[in-house]
């Protein structure tokens, strides 16, 4: 049978998509503080101009594109989903600015060599085909001396949630995480959430910090080394104090948080 949209269907498609976008709204003041705490602690690391022109590199929806061009950044995004570089344009219609949001992958950035001071890429490197490409595109695009900031999946910490009913899965071997997540992907989807690219990446800090010095950076941090000693009281300086003067702290402080995040200087 095949089914013929009625104006009913149409209206609750837009009825939907605009729930959708009511969402990435109610979420945009708190990419905003995300946002201008991470550029802070990426011009305190590396130094950028006072309005560094940015990538945010799987843009999705484009929220945080919105929220560095708030926080005083020429920004573009790049996304491979049409469907999502859509719901992009109607956020910004939504807030009355244009997000700049071109079709691209990570491995092919669609931008000539250095063009930007900052590349930001929020949970995105795990999903990728090829981190180590996405990393030496990511420098291509970057300017000497410019700043790389990405979060992705922890292999140190137990807890996670890409895949269900795997308990301890970030620490499986990467051979047997990567061929459990395309198993589940193909036969499973249900345990991915559905996803045609599940998280392949996981990143350990001395695995991050080896292959973007292999692909062309200079310098490299870990989250620790980030954060400044203003951003909490005072049990916060003790303990980032420890964590970076303690291996061990360090160590814990990583099996502690399910996310990594770095920062790299080319």
């Amino acid at each position: 049978m095949i089914h013929t949209q009625t104006h009913d269907d149409a209206h609750a498609v837009t009825h939907s998509k605009q729930f959708v976008i009511d969402d990435e709204l109610a979420r945009l003041p708190a990419c905003e503080r995300i946002a201008a705490i991470r550029l802070d602690r990426i011009r305190r690391a590396a130094g950028l101009p006072e309005r560094p022109v940015t990538l945010d590199l799987g843009c999705g929806s484009g929220l945080y594109v919105a929220a560095f061009a708030r926080a005083g950044c020429d920004v573009v995004g790049v996304e491979p989903h049409a469907a999502t570089r859509e719901a992009a344009a109607q956020l910004g219609e939504r807030l009355g600015i244009e997000l700049r949001i071109s079709d691209g992958h990570a491995e092919h950035i669609p931008f000539e060599d250095a063009s930007f001071d900052f590349v930001y890429s929020n949970q995105v490197i795990e999903h990728v085909a090829d981190p180590a490409a996405s990393f030496a595109e990511v420098a291509r695009v970057l300017r000497p001396g410019g700043a790389f900031w990405f979060s992705a999946i922890s292999s140190l910490c137990p807890s996670q949630t890409e895949i269900r009913r795997f308990p301890l899965f970030p620490w499986y071997p990467d051979r047997l995480k990567r061929r459990i997540m395309y198993w589940a992907r193909d036969h499973h989807p249900h345990l991915v959430d559905y996803t045609a690219t599940p998280a392949i990446n996981w990143f350990t800090p001395s695995k991050a910090r080896r292959m973007l010095l292999a692909n062309g950076f200079s310098e490299v941090w870990d989250r620790w080394s980030l954060r400044g000693d203003s951003e909490g009281g005072g049990t916060y300086r003790v303990a980032l104090r420890l964590i970076r003067a303690l291996p061990a702290a360090r160590l814990l402080a990583d099996m502690l948080v399910r996310n990594c995040s770095y920062g790299a200087r080319k």
